[in-house]
């Protein structure tokens, strides 16, 4: 299975319910326009009480997949921020 294309343009919609629980709504390649995340909310119903716009600030390989990983854990090494 070929990993999801992510990086620093990426945009993501997350919904957050009354209780905090989050969930991503949709992602864009770019900057969506606003008519484009207005027509997501709308799709999401009434289920959240918040929409958050982002960006990844970082983007890290689950263990396992890719090549750089996160090191050892324990000590940090390998960490990119």
């Amino acid at each position: 299975m070929k990993p999801a294309a992510i990086d620093y343009k990426t945009h993501i919609l997350i919904g957050v319910r009354a209780d905090g629980a989050m969930t991503v709504l949709r992602d864009w390649p770019n900057v969506p326009k606003q008519a484009e995340v207005e027509a997501a909310i709308g799709a999401a119903g009434q289920a959240y009480v918040t929409y958050v716009l982002s960006t990844p600030t970082a983007i890290l390989p689950a263990p396992g997949h890719g090549s750089a990983g996160l090191g050892d854990r324990s000590t940090g090494s390998n960490r990119r921020w």
